[in-house]
């Protein structure tokens, strides 16, 4: 009977190994305790033969490549940490951990077994049991810069990013040339918004090996993130000199790219975006079972537009909905946030909208596309923009309620002067910081004569900031009322402008085509692209930069006197 045979059971099948251990067939004696041990990873006999197996076939190498053969004893407990890396090599995490615990009932001090058992433990997501492996491992050899890395790796996936660079910086003291803690502690310094540290990490990290591609990839992130956009490119594209499959790093190519007006180019990488081998990907596909649309013909076929990223993304591409009935589609579904649903039924061609609420049932298409894909499968480069507008609307009965609640007369302006901070994401908690100011910042704006001021400011910690402003500078605040973006939508359509940083606001006002200044910090979002005051996106949009990194108030200084150089209405006599 075959070893192998599945009809064996493990108590059947172990007898088997051991024949063919006994008989010299390593390889094969360890692909059957393979089998035995994912339906019983537990079976401390069959993982200590596989651990001398694999030890016996790694002499049988070195045999082959000329090198010396041992004549001591089998390390057990060396053999079982080598088992553990051969399965964690494979994927199999569950037999991986086994095998190192067996190491460590056998030598428990053995440092490397710990630090391997932390990093199984961390991709297992049991992230105290891995601190305290890696911690053990440090207690019984504080030198081991390997264990501390991969510590810090771990508090910076958990977001303990002080923790972290404690690590980090520990790790580059001991050892000033390791390559990867310098290059993770550049990645950490970006997501503290600490540039220049940042930018020098990387740097350190090429000058003691200009070969690794994540050091050139962070180094692109920190270039782009201090608007040096060529510099970026270059650093993006050494990267994939490096490794041409580096998905991670053709997804962050695409934005300078797309900022430069590359569109053709910039679209296709942009497409790496929800690429599964990027660990930290955020754009994750439907839960359906038909295809992703990738530009076959739609005559008589349905399709689901699924939502990505962040309101400003849904509100300024779902533009292209309507264009999809122009492709011959039958039928076209948008997913959206919930409190995008009301003011999404106003565009024109779509069928129906279905919000992600956990409670709606998404029905079947034939295809379902990423919303931010429209723009590559339309082909769309700067000057083919689809950009009529508006092309969202206000429910009529909503504009006209909230006109009873809003002065009657005067020029009307809407503010927002912060984003939302996410402070569970240090990534995006970093670009807030740029893109965002305070309400105080605002009091230039609101010191011009003539003008009714309007908040359209949400958010728990930067709405409340009314309050610290003087009692007469202080904007009309009806957004206790608002519930979702069609009150919002509907509150714009009775302004005569909304001036606001680089948020969903921006979008939703371009989108209704009202007057919008945009106040954009220095590294602007590639959607703005350089050195213009207008958009093609939007019509009725103007930008107000930042000339240098951090500078608001020659922004703020500029948007108020371009404010205070715009006609009013006259006062009622």
């Amino acid at each position: 009977m075959n070893p192998s045979d599945p009809v064996l059971s493990p108590a059947e099948r172990y007898p088997s190994c051991v024949s063919l251990y006994s008989s010299g067939r390593l390889a094969e004696a360890l692909a059957v305790l393979d089998q035995l041990l994912q339906a019983d990873p537990a079976h401390v006999e069959a993982m200590q033969l596989a651990a001398v197996c694999l030890s016996g076939l790694y002499d049988e190498a070195d045999a082959k490549a000329g090198k010396p053969r041992g004549e001591t004893p089998i390390d057990l407990a060396e053999a079982h940490n080598d088992l553990g890396s051969w399965f964690y090599g494979r994927k199999q995490l569950t037999q991986a951990e086994h095998a190192y615990r067996q190491a460590l009932s056998i030598k428990p001090d053995l440092s490397k077994a710990l630090n391997n058992l932390g990093l199984v433990l961390r991709e297992l997501k049991r992230e105290p049991e891995a601190e305290a492996a890696f911690l053990r491992a440090l207690a019984i050899a504080p030198d081991y810069v390997t264990a501390r890395n991969n510590l810090g790796v771990m508090l910076w996936q958990l977001k303990r990013l002080p923790e972290a660079e404690a690590a980090y910086r520990d790790v580059v003291s001991r050892q000033p040339g390791n390559v990867s803690a310098h290059n993770n502690l550049g990645l950490l310094l970006l997501e503290l918004n600490r540039l220049p540290e940042a930018e020098s990490a990387c740097r350190q990290a090429l000058a003691l090996d200009p070969d690794v591609p994540e050091a050139h990839n962070n180094l692109g992130n920190v270039l782009w993130q201090q608007g040096r956009i060529a510099q970026a490119i270059d650093a993006y594209r050494q990267a994939l000199a490096l490794r041409p499959d580096y998905v991670g790093a053709k997804a962050n190519l695409a934005l300078p790219l797309l900022c430069i007006g590359e569109y053709e180019q910039g679209w296709a990488l942009y497409e790496s975006r929800y690429d599964e081998a990027i660990s930290t990907r955020n754009v994750l596909p439907p839960p359906v079972p038909y295809p992703m649309w990738n530009g076959e013909p739609l005559h008589g076929k349905s399709l689901l537009v699924w939502p990505e990223q962040g309101f400003g993304d849904g509100l300024q591409f779902c533009r292209y909905l309507s264009m999809l009935k122009g492709r011959g589609a039958a039928r076209v579904s948008v997913a959206c946030q919930p409190p995008l649903q009301r003011l999404f039924e106003s565009i024109e061609g779509v069928d129906a909208v279905c919000p992600l609420d956990g409670k709606s049932v998404v029905p079947g298409h034939d295809y379902w596309c990423f919303m931010l894909s429209l723009p590559a499968r339309f082909g769309t480069t700067v000057e083919t923009i689809p950009a009529p507008t508006p092309y969202l609307r206000a429910p009529a009965a909503l504009v006209q309620h909230w006109r009873s609640r809003l002065p009657q007369d005067g020029f009307k302006v809407g503010l927002v002067w912060a984003g939302d901070p996410r402070p569970h994401d240090p990534s995006s908690n970093a670009i807030d910081q740029r893109r965002s100011m305070t309400a105080q910042s605002f009091a230039p704006l609101l010191h011009v004569p003539g003008v009714t001021f309007v908040s359209l400011q949400k958010g728990a910690v930067t709405r409340p900031q009314i309050e610290d402003l003087p009692v007469g500078l202080r904007p009309l605040d009806p957004m206790d009322d608002v519930q979702d973006f069609a009150d919002t939508a509907a509150i714009v359509e009775n302004l005569d402008l909304v001036i606001t940083v680089d948020t969903s606001m921006a979008h939703l006002a371009g989108a209704l085509n009202r007057p919008v200044w945009i106040l954009s910090r220095f590294d602007a979002c590639w959607r703005w692209f350089r050195e213009r005051d207008d958009s093609p996106w939007y019509p009725s949009a103007r930008l107000f930069r930042q000339t240098a990194p951090g500078d608001w108030e020659s922004v703020i200084a500029r948007a108020a006197q371009a404010l205070a150089s715009l006609p009013k209405p006259a006062a009622p006599q």
